[in-house]
C-alpha cells in the first residue's frame, strides 16, 4: 500500500517564515505529530540563503541592500543559495524510511525531481562533484551528489539536517537565469570563481528554451514524487500547532549571525 504523504503548497513567503516552517514541520515529525511532507514554495522578498555553518565571507551584502535581496541562515547545511525565480521544495520525512547513507538518501529522495523533470523532457542527472577546500561561497559554483544537472551545469542545489529520527532535505530549483547576479553577489571570491559561476549555472527557461511557471513545474514534481516514490499525496495546510511554533521559530531566523 502507497504510503500517504502531506502536501503543502506554501505559494510566496518572507524569508524568517519559510525556514521556520520547514524547521517546525520537520520537529512535528520527529515528535510523531504529521506524517512525512512535500512542501513547494516560493520567496517574497527575494533572499540568499547561507548554509548553518557557512561563513560570511565573499558575499557583496550591499549589493544584496541594494537589490533588496534578505541574507537568512538556513537550518541545513551547505553553501549560499540565492532564492530569486526559483521554486523551492521542502521534504520531510523518517530516516527509517530512506536508504542510509548521506549519498544514498539524496539520490532515493531525488527521484522524484529526476522523474519530473523526465516529464517535461529533460534528462537530468546527479552531481558527482567532491567539495573541496577552498570551499566556494556560492553552492551553484558545484555540482555535489545531492544536486541535479543538465548537460554538466547544475540547476538544482539540496542540503539536508536530521533532527532525532527525522530528516529534512529542502533545494532550491532555478526557473529563471541567475548567473549575472550570482557572479555579482559573489564577486569577492575573483574573476575566476565569477567565470565558473557562468559556465556552471543554468535554469529551467533556459534548458526548455521557454517561460516555465510555478504552476506547471509543481504539478509535475507533485506527480513525479508520486511515481518515484510510489506515495500517495494529501492536499493540506500547515495545522494551528505547526503556525505557532513556526512563528516562534521565525524570531532566530530573522536575526542573520
Amino acid at each position: 500500500m502507497a504510503q500517504c504523504w502531506r502536501l503543502i503548497e506554501s505559494g510566496p513567503g518572507e524569508p524568517s517564515w519559510n525556514m521556520a516552517v520547514d524547521e517546525a514541520l520537520v520537529i512535528r515529525h520527529s515528535q510523531g505529530k504529521s506524517p512525512p511532507v512535500l512542501r513547494l514554495y516560493t520567496w517574497d522578498p527575494p533572499a540568499l540563503s547561507l548554509g548553518y555553518f557557512q561563513k560570511m565571507t565573499g558575499i557583496n551584502f550591499d549589493l544584496l541592500d541594494r537589490l533588496g535581496i534578505v541574507p537568512i541562515r538556513r537550518p541545513t547545511g551547505g553553501r549560499a543559495v540565492l532564492h530569486s525565480g526559483d521554486l523551492t521544495y521542502s521534504i520531510v520525512i523518517s530516516a527509517q524510511d530512506i536508504p542510509l547513507g548521506l549519498a544514498d538518501s539524496y539520490r532515493y529522495l531525488c527521484q522524484g525531481l529526476l522523474t519530473a523533470f523526465a516529464s517535461l523532457g529533460i534528462e537530468a542527472r546527479m552531481g558527482a562533484e567532491r567539495l573541496r577546500k577552498p570551499f566556494p561561497a556560492s553552492c551553484f559554483a558545484i555540482a555535489t551528489p545531492g544536486d541535479i544537472t543538465w548537460h554538466g551545469k547544475k540547476f538544482v542545489g539540496s542540503a539536508q539536517k536530521r533532527f532525532g529520527s527525522s530528516i529534512l532535505q529542502h533545494g532550491a530549483i532555478l526557473l529563471r537565469s541567475q548567473e549575472k547576479t550570482l557572479a555579482e553577489i559573489f564577486s569577492g571570491q575573483g574573476k575566476v570563481t565569477s567565470q565558473t559561476l557562468l559556465e556552471k549555472v543554468t535554469c529551467l527557461d533556459d534548458i526548455l528554451e521557454r517561460r516555465i511557471e510555478v504552476g506547471e513545474i509543481s504539478e509535475a514534481l507533485v506527480n513525479g514524487f508520486k511515481r518515484a516514490l510510489n506515495i500517495e499525496l494529501q492536499t493540506g495546510k500547515l495545522s494551528s500547532e505547526e503556525e505557532m511554533l513556526a512563528a516562534s521559530l521565525a524570531v532566530k531566523y530573522a536575526k542573520l549571525c
